[in-house]
């Protein structure tokens, strides 16, 4: 989806959704920081097709293969840059004064930095320790360092799934990106026609990669039970849903098209679904679930 398209759609929403509009326009800005850094990402050579297409039958990242290199210094700037947009956010009094006070990309080493696609949460919390403050919880500290690998990983994860052919992306069977192995953030139904019906994507919400999934399936435990499957959402807006499970208790934001009546954005719409999140906290259902499908390799 082109830069063009992601502000177009948020700015249609910006209008039509008044109470989103702080959102929007912070999620905006964030976008713009992280196209501006996408060009000191380091050049990415996937593997070839046939051992890409090996390794994702056999459940294996693209990345396992061939892992990006992200550079430190660059890297340390986004974290600095997209740190300073959380501080004119406004968020609490604490974690505002600690961000001003403190040099996250300071507290990164390239030891630290190299681990980060292997385990993210070790990651953060080898970064959280050598920052030592706790006024800085992990989850923004977790947003901040996640959304600073994003423009380091858009190209190469493109590079990858190029490089895949015409791999069939149901085969990939998973929940987790193909790609980088990170849990899908949101999905999307699309209208492929009456003799086909809908079929649905998951999107990556660290490198961005989408891929293909079984519509009638939980992408957090891979349940396809269909009494404990169900979705969601406002009658008045049913282009908008959340996919929940009652067997792991997870849900994932969906979007439908064919209700929206409109080519959807991942990074906009994921914005717009957060109400119907809460909504489906308030049920007892989580972002990940309790029964989450294992890592890949």
């Amino acid at each position: 989806m082109t830069d063009s398209a992601r502000a177009k759609a948020a700015r249609s929403y910006v209008e039509s959704r008044p109470d989103l509009a702080h959102q929007l326009e912070f999620f905006e800005r964030l976008w713009a920081t992280q196209d501006d850094f996408a060009d000191r990402a380091i050049e990415y050579t996937p593997a070839a097709e046939e051992p890409t297409q090996r390794a994702l039958r056999s459940h294996r990242t693209m990345f396992s293969l061939v892992e990006p290199s992200i550079p430190l210094e660059p890297y340390r700037d986004a974290v600095r840059a997209i740190a300073a947009l959380m501080i004119d956010a406004g968020l609490p009094e604490e974690p505002t004064a600690a961000l001003t006070e403190v040099d996250l990309g300071d507290a990164i080493t390239a030891e630290a930095l190299g681990g980060a696609l292997d385990g993210f949460d070790l990651f953060v919390q080898t970064v959280a320790k050598a920052v030592d403050d706790d006024r800085i919880g992990e989850t923004l500290l977790s947003f901040i360092l996640s959304e600073a690998l994003t423009p380091m990983l858009r190209e190469p994860a493109k590079a990858a799934v190029k490089a895949a052919g015409k791999f069939d992306w149901l085969q990939w069977d998973s929940g987790l990106c193909p790609a980088c192995g990170t849990p899908a953030s949101s999905g999307v139904v699309r209208d492929e026609g009456e003799l086909q019906g809908g079929r649905r994507w998951l999107e990556c919400p660290m490198c961005r990669t989408s891929w293909e999934y079984a519509r009638i399936r939980c992408a957090r435990c891979g349940s396809r039970d269909q009494t404990a499957l169900a979705y969601l959402f406002d009658e008045e807006d049913p282009g908008h849903r959340i996919h929940t499970c009652e067997v792991c208790h997870g849900y994932t934001p969906t979007v439908f098209e064919h209700d929206l009546k409109r080519i959807s954005v991942a990074e906009v719409e994921e914005v717009v679904m957060v109400p119907l999140e809460s909504v489906a906290a308030d049920r007892g259902f989580t972002p990940l679930g309790d029964k989450a499908e294992g890592q890949p390799n």
